[in-house]
């Protein structure tokens, strides 16, 4: 395998693992229990969408840098 290969595999299983970090996190952090007992995720907002991957292009932007 080469280092190119190795790479691109150690990138996808870090990111891999950031993502279901953030998703634990955003289920976590915004769960609601509605009167029945069932659990309820509401949509993020578009702004939180925007805010979520602009944040994110400036992360890529510094690590690239």
């Amino acid at each position: 395998m080469n280092y190119r290969m190795r790479t691109l595999l150690i990138g996808g299983v870090i990111g891999a693992a950031i993502g279901v970090l953030a998703g634990w996190l955003y289920f976590n952090s915004n769960v609601k229990v509605d009167a029945t007992g069932k659990e309820q995720l509401p949509a993020p907002t578009a702004g939180d969408a925007l805010k979520l991957g602009l944040s994110l292009l400036g992360l890529l932007r510094l690590i690239t840098g």
